[in-house]
């Protein structure tokens, strides 16, 4: 899976869906649940206790690897994205419209929606400025409560009230963004 790092196998707390594993810009990874969130750093609960990471130092979070965060552009991870039910992608393009759904395929240079039985549209890479993930909530009690204050949420989606318009139950997680530096290399946590 080009684009997602994969979680590492070792012992976990009884509820690992409420874990959530973090890759920092170095390659290091952090797992456990959030305790805190501040406008700038997320505290994690390490199994060796508590890790704060800088937001500028997080380059993705991600919940059974399925990203609930991502601090690059990057195609490969739009490639990469598993979509489960009632989750999809939103396309934003240069004239200013927008699409969502879910793609039938994705290419190194399009991204292809099936539009009827019979009937696909194709949106070329070229005119597309963002393609957002709109992913289900994360199972997690921090998560939820962090939810609750838009503080707090603004260091996941720093475009939260914007984003979230019309996408209930959903988060958006930016994958990619024409006029960030696109960074498609494959990610896997380092040894740490």
């Amino acid at each position: 899976m080009a684009g997602q790092f994969h979680h590492h196998a070792k012992a976990q707390s009884a509820a690992p869906s409420k874990s959530l594993t973090f890759m920092k810009r170095d390659g290091s990874c952090v797992d456990g649940p959030i305790v805190k969130i501040e406008p700038k750093v997320v505290t994690v609960q390490a199994q060796t206790g508590p890790v704060t990471i800088a937001r500028q130092d997080l380059l993705q979070a991600s919940q059974g690897g399925s990203l609930v965060y991502s601090g690059r552009s990057s195609w490969a991870d739009v490639r990469g994205v598993h979509l489960l039910p009632r989750e999809s992608l939103m396309l934003k393009f240069r004239n200013g419209k927008a699409v969502e759904g879910r793609p039938f395929q994705v290419t190194a240079d399009s991204i292809v929606f099936k539009r009827a039985l019979w009937k696909k549209k194709r949106y070329v890479k070229d005119r597309i400025v963002t393609v957002d993930y709109l992913r289900m909530k994360p199972e997690s009690d921090a998560f939820d409560s962090f939810a609750q204050g838009a503080p707090a949420m603004l260091f996941f989606y720093p475009e939260f009230y914007d984003r979230l318009v019309g996408v209930e139950g959903r988060i958006p997680v930016h994958l990619y963004d024409a006029v960030q530096v696109e960074d498609d290399a494959p990610l896997k946590c380092s040894s740490q």
